[in-house]
């Protein structure tokens, strides 16, 4: 029968099926499951039953998402005091593929659910009709439905116009010109507060777009940003981006979990006019394509000043006195009001317009936020400014120190900054309060504009309440290029501290990706504790549709690699180049070539260009170039996939760790083979790498080696993860260098790549590996003929529910054994 591709399922005109783990009916939405998705899900039960952690590895194309909304959907049912999901992922297209699964997850409960309500002959009143609320959440800029603001193509633009026709100051100025304010920010206040018939949102799975058609609408018209924020409070699932989460000046904002907020529904729910207080706070948080997680802590607790920010900060500055005092002669008792509040504390004066507070959020983790008065010295708005100006004034000095690099601890700045700025640490803590309560007072609009005085308060805020995991350094040449270009980095050293509150604050923390090995890293990284699970699941394919091979030397025996003693050597430059003509003339359509950094893809491009390698590339394939310009980038990547679709073929060259190998699939025709030249290390004289070395060796006994081995395999295994993405699919790996066969690098390749490569492919020549490309692919050309009773990568239903019976069996056991034996139990639990 006809059908249609879904999640790596062949999904007929009727399809799904439902299966038991455990107490936990299990609603799966395809008509057969893959035997690593029943194992995934069995562990995440597991998880979820001892109400711990876990950190799992499911390899690309095993359709890791709809396994797990399928398992965790059917826990929330059953165990509804579970809370909510909150599934946390890095781009709008990958939220949108995440809610369309959850939609097909939840669309087939529905069906199920009525199919046994009418057998029964029962009412929808009387039974649970399985349906749920959720929503995804991502910028204005991607949401925002205004005819004119949408139009803008700048991010700050759009956020700044926005607020011009939204903030309470604003709209209280316009009560009678309408035309100044938003009408769906209007609309959306009267949903809000419940005037007239509103405009509610029945049960069902919200995209983005979902959303802005639906606020577009006639009927409708209300702003789908401000409705979905709104909508996070009371959906049972979710989706957004890791920021909402783990950085602090944004998760502030969406208040996942506060105080409850009534919901009108639709006539006819069977969910009351009022949503009750059940799920204050949620219990489970997914972090999908996690490997680069403890980056992203790092980076929403990290500072970076140069001059040119110092020098727009000192601008930002003069603009703010003129403000102040140009409302001195218009409307005096604003500030007044306002000394009041900061003299009552804290609390009160943070009651501020939510559009400003959303641009300028604290950069404090929730519970670190001291809960007192604003100090009296900083009370006024001229102190503040003063003492803001010798903040300004004594980093522009500290910048400028030294022309050699340096390093600092946060209390010995904290002494510093008291010594020659006269700021005390308590002060500092107060630096973001204050500054967002001004800019609230002076009915600052344009928020960003302020982005360098903005900066600075949260690095004095930071400074203010953190001394350990926090180090300053000052780099005079921090592009390694010789230019004096000085650049001060407050930046966080340990990813726990960020971590800290979502380990304490949900149940469940799920941490999950494609290429997450080694799994025990993320633990000591993390500091998280209870973790039930580390576990990496192996792909099951019914012939061998990967070919993962080592090139450590050329087809004259001369070793490759990118180190830096072999960098510049200009047979390792003509072994590559040899190696990527042979393997152009033999795979066909697209291929993906990963360097270590740009500037060593600048390097070596430039040698082929000059040696006529390109010159002979370029008339087999179209090459195209991973630039530092998005835009352009995004352009050579759509001109990529029309030269695979009219059957010419192309190279795209690119580099690891950039917006190419974290967030693009080469699936299909697009990526045969990916190629990585060189083994990615990061760039080790950076001085904050080192400060984060040694402070990981130091509180995690994490030694410098283990962490630069293990993140440039993460970046290497996340670079060749591109060209799979069903077990329909088929591609060739290429590790072009000679330090992936030692073994301290191929332990670190994911377990179920390196179950594909035989022992004879990890020390291999270029002219084997080239051979063993044309068997490999030869092998693909020939037709396949699965026969469903010996099928090995698909299970049908009955398969299915009779393994997932056995596992529930042998797991109940395990866990009586664990209760009864406490070191194994302490054993499992890292």
């Amino acid at each position: 029968s006809s059908g249609i591709f879904l999640g790596g399922h062949h999904a007929a005109a009727t399809m799904g099926f439902t299966f038991s783990i455990g107490d936990v009916e299990v609603f799966f939405p395809y008509d057969t499951v893959y035997p690593e998705q029943l194992d995934y899900m069995i562990e995440l039960k597991h998880t979820l039953d001892a109400k711990g952690h876990c950190v799992l590895e499911m390899p690309t194309g095993t359709g890791k998402t709809v396994a797990l909304f399928a398992l965790i959907t059917s826990y929330q049912f059953y165990h509804p005091e579970v809370g909510k999901l909150v599934y946390c992922t890095r781009t709008v297209p990958e939220m949108s593929k995440a809610l369309e699964e959850l939609r097909n997850v939840i669309e087939y409960r529905v069906e199920v659910l009525a199919g046994r309500r009418a057998a029964e002959g029962l009412a929808e009143t009387e039974a649970a009709t399985g349906d749920i609320l959720a929503v995804g959440l991502s910028a204005r800029r991607n949401m925002c439905i205004h005819p004119e603001v949408s139009r803008e193509a700048d991010r700050e633009r759009i956020d700044e116009k926005c607020r011009e026709l939204t903030a309470s100051f604003v709209r209280s100025h316009s009560t009678v010109d309408s035309r100044k304010t938003c009408e769906y920010y209007t609309q959306y206040q009267d949903f809000a507060a419940g005037v007239g018939r509103g405009c509610a949102l029945p049960n069902g799975v919200y995209t983005v777009e979902d959303l802005a058609a639906l606020g577009a609408k006639e009927e409708n018209k209300w702003c789908p940003y401000f409705m979905s924020k709104r909508l996070l409070q009371t959906a049972s699932v979710v989706v957004l981006n890791y920021q909402y989460v783990l950085d602090p000046k944004v998760s502030q904002v969406t208040m996942l979990g506060g105080a409850d907020i009534p919901v009108r529904r639709p006539e006819g729910s069977r969910i009351d006019e009022v949503v009750p207080g059940a799920m204050k706070e949620p219990s489970i948080v997914v972090f999908d394509e996690a490997h680069n997680i403890d980056d992203v802590c790092i980076e929403a607790l990290s500072v970076r000043l140069d001059s040119a920010s110092l020098e727009r900060s000192s601008k930002n500055l003069t603009d703010l006195a003129a403000k102040v005092e140009q409302t001195k002669q218009i409307d005096a008792a604003r500030l007044q009001e306002e000394y009041q509040r900061l003299v009552q504390g804290l609390h009160e004066a943070g009651e501020i317009d939510d559009q400003v507070a959303e641009r300028i959020s604290s950069p404090v983790l929730p519970d670190d936020i001291v809960v007192e008065a604003i100090p009296g010295n900083i009370r006024r708005a001229e102190h503040f400014i003063n003492l803001m100006r010798r903040v300004v004034l004594f980093l522009k000095s500290y910048l400028k120190e030294r022309k050699e690099a340096r390093t600092e601890g946060a209390l010995s700045l904290q002494h510093r900054m008291e010594e020659e700025a006269q700021v005390d640490s308590r002060t500092l803590k107060f630096c973001y309060d204050r500054l967002r309560s001004l800019l609230n007072t002076l009915e600052v609009v344009n928020v960003d504009e302020f982005g360098p005085i903005t900066r600075v308060a949260d690095f004095c805020t930071l400074l203010g309440h953190y001394v350990k995991g926090f180090i300053a350094i000052v780099d005079p040449y921090p592009e390694a290029h010789g230019i004096y270009d000085p650049v001060f980095d407050f930046s966080c050293l340990d990813a726990a501290i960020a971590m800290r509150p979502v380990m304490k604050r949900f149940q469940s923390v799920i941490l999950t990706s494609g290429t997450i090995s080694p799994l025990e890293m993320y633990p000591k990284m993390l500091a998280m504790t209870n973790v039930v699970s580390t576990h990496s699941f192996q792909i099951q394919l019914d012939r061998r549709c990967i070919c993962p091979m080592i090139v450590s030397r050329g087809s004259d025996q001369v070793p490759v690699s990118s180190r830096f003693a072999l960098r510049d050597d200009p047979s390792v430059v003509r072994n590559y180049g040899q190696l990527l003509e042979d393997l152009v003339a033999t795979v066909p359509d697209g291929m993906v070539c990963f360097f270590p950094s740009y500037a060593y893809m600048e390097k070596v491009i430039k040698k082929w260009y000059e040696t006529g390698v390109l010159a002979r590339v370029m008339a087999k394939k179209l090459v195209f170039i991973e630039t530092k310009d998005i835009v352009a980038t995004t352009y050579a990547l759509a001109n990529f996939r029309l030269a695979c679709d009219c059957g010419r073929g192309a190279v795209f060259f690119s580099v690891a760790r950039g917006k190419v190998s974290e967030g693009i699939d080469f699936d299909r025709h697009y990526g045969r083979c990916v190629v990585l030249f060189g083994v990615p290390f990061q760039y080790t004289l950076s001085k904050v790498l080192r400060a984060r070395l040694e402070f990981l060796k130091e509180h995690h006994k994490i030694q410098e080696s283990e962490f630069l081995t293990f993140d440039a395999m993460r970046a290497a295994s996340q670079c060749v993860g591109r060209v799979i993405r069903s077990k329909r699919d088929y591609g060739i790996m290429v590790f072009a260098d000679q330090r992936y066969s030692k073994q301290d690098k191929r332990d670190k390749i994911p377990e179920w790549i390196q179950t594909f490569m035989d022992i004879t492919a990890t020390n291999m020549s270029a002219d084997a590996a080239i051979q063993g490309a044309r068997d490999f692919l030869l092998q693909m050309s020939q037709p396949q003929i699965i026969d469903s009773t010996t099928c090995k990568s698909l299970l049908s239903p009955d398969v299915a529910r009779q393994r997932a019976a056995e596992k529930s069996r042998a797991s109940t056991v395990h866990g009586f054994v664990q209760e009864e034996d406490r070191p194994e139990k302490r054993a499992r639990t890292l």
